[in-house]
This record gives C-alpha cells, sequence and structure tokens, in this order.
C-alpha cells in the first residue's frame, strides 16, 4: 500500500504538468491570436512602400503623396532618405493609420551596374501603439523584382509585449506610364509572438498593392491570401487561412481569417 502511495505522489507533479498543457492549448483566445498576428502582418506590409520607392523618385515626389505625409530629408552624400512623421503635420487621407518616429532609408554607394542595394531602418518608430526595431535589407538586378530579406525585427506593444521575427519575400513592381502603379509580393514570416509561441506567415498567393492605395494611407493589399501557422507545443500546430477582398468603396478592404475551429473573422471590422 505504501508502495502503491508512492507511486501516486511521483506521478502526481507529471499529471498536473499534463493538465496544464492541455489547458493552455484549450484556453488559447483565437480571435485575440488572430488579431496579434495580423498586427504583425500590416506591421510588416504598412511601411513596404516607402522602401520601393526609387532613390531618384525621392527627389521628385512630394510629401503629401506618402501615407502619414512625413518630412522628407534627403542627403546627397550618404544617399540617405529620412522620413520624419510628426503628429502636428497636417495630413488628410482617408486611410486611419497612425504613425510617429522615422524611418531611415539608406542606399548603397558602392554597388555598381545595375545591381541596388539598400536599407530601411527604424528610429524610435510607432505604427499605432506599436513599436518596431530592425533593419530590412532589399536588393535588385532591375527595375521590376526586389528582394527583401530581414533577421529579428522587434515588435513592442504599449504592455511591453514583444514579439519578435524575421522574413524573406520578393516583390515584382507594375509600372505605368513609367510610374509605379502596383506590386505584388509572396514569401514568408517566421518568427516567436508574445506568448512564447513560434508562428509563420506564409503568402504564396501573391498579395497586391496599388500605390494610389498607400498614397491615401490605405495599407491593405486589394487582394491575397496569406496562411499563418502557430505552434501548439513541440509537435503540433494550428492553422489560421486570411483572405483580402477589395470592397465597393476605392482602397477598402475586408480581411477575413478562417481561423482554426472553423469560425470566420473579419480582421477590419471598422475600416
Amino acid at each position: 500500500m505504501k508502495k502503491i502511495f508512492l507511486g501516486v505522489i511521483i506521478l502526481l507533479p507529471l499529471l498536473m504538468s499534463c493538465e496544464e498543457d492541455v489547458s493552455k492549448v484549450i484556453q488559447t483566445d483565437l480571435p485575440i491570436e488572430a488579431s496579434e498576428i495580423f498586427s504583425i502582418s500590416k506591421e510588416w506590409n504598412e511601411s513596404l512602400y516607402f522602401a520601393l520607392i526609387s532613390w531618384e523618385d525621392y527627389h521628385q515626389l512630394d510629401s503629401v503623396s506618402l501615407p502619414s505625409c512625413p518630412e522628407v530629408s534627403i542627403d546627397e552624400n550618404t544617399k540617405e532618405v529620412t522620413l520624419n512623421f510628426l503628429s502636428s503635420t497636417a495630413c488628410i487621407q482617408t486611410g486611419q493609420y497612425g504613425r510617429s518616429g522615422k524611418l531611415m532609408i539608406k542606399f548603397d554607394t558602392t554597388v555598381l551596374g545595375p545591381n541596388k542595394k539598400w536599407t530601411m531602418s527604424y528610429e524610435d518608430y510607432h505604427f499605432g501603439t506599436n513599436q518596431l526595431d530592425g533593419i530590412r535589407t532589399f536588393s535588385s538586378n532591375d527595375s521590376i523584382h526586389v528582394l527583401e530579406e530581414f533577421d529579428e525585427i522587434i515588435e513592442r506593444s504599449l504592455t511591453d509585449v514583444s514579439s519578435e521575427f524575421s522574413g524573406e519575400f520578393i516583390h515584382t513592381k507594375t509600372y505605368v506610364n513609367d510610374s509605379l502603379a502596383n506590386f505584388s509580393s509572396v514569401g514568408r514570416i517566421l518568427g516567436v509572438n508574445g506568448a512564447g509561441r513560434k508562428f509563420e506567415i506564409s503568402i504564396d498567393t501573391p498579395s497586391k498593392h496599388f500605390i494610389s492605395c498607400y498614397q491615401q494611407n490605405e495599407i491593405l493589399p486589394s487582394s491575397g491570401k496569406e496562411n499563418w501557422f502557430v505552434s501548439r507545443g513541440a509537435n503540433s500546430e494550428v492553422g489560421y487561412s486570411t483572405t483580402y477582398e477589395a470592397l465597393l468603396e476605392e482602397c477598402k478592404v475586408a480581411a477575413t481569417a478562417t481561423l482554426p475551429d472553423g469560425r470566420k473573422l473579419r480582421l477590419n471590422p471598422i475600416e
């Protein structure tokens, strides 16, 4: 009898540990988890347009044609563009996304020929209430295709919860009358969310962005599909499927996620 009792005592912590792991899975709020991944997806693409503008085009554009109308500074010596997002700037655009801080875009002056390289970094930069830190690297061998790579971009929320992610994408530009009209993107993001779970954002179906919509601070792709995967322990994961569909109102998009349990969730109900 004592041996049986002793065995129960030894197994009890293990049973409690297993119960706790199961509880974590059961208690996961799927809509909240989906919203958090959606936030990371937006934070990746909201500043993408700034990085795809060429050094030459930055000399010609007006800041009112950029999302949130940043102050634009160009350093000819270092070949660097600084976008300073000031709360005092009057900016009338249909999109309501807010930014503060700076984006620094530095073009490589050592590259010769058709090959081009440049970086975009965040300096005390906030998109909405989240702060972003890190450097994104871009390269191109022609005027159409751009390779993007980044490691350890960090997102910090107001409550100091942080997520970290890396990624690799290929962007394909479309020009109309020598002006950039739209671009499409494929690639993936890998990271760890604020709950310590590994996640992946996979874009195999090209997401398409129109420049005219970016210029109105409308940052969501007009079409496309993203598959999201989030770990549940060492050997399992759950999947989300998110689609972007253009609405009748110009540049307005419905982003809808199918949750792992089959429910559908509109991710941007007020836009």
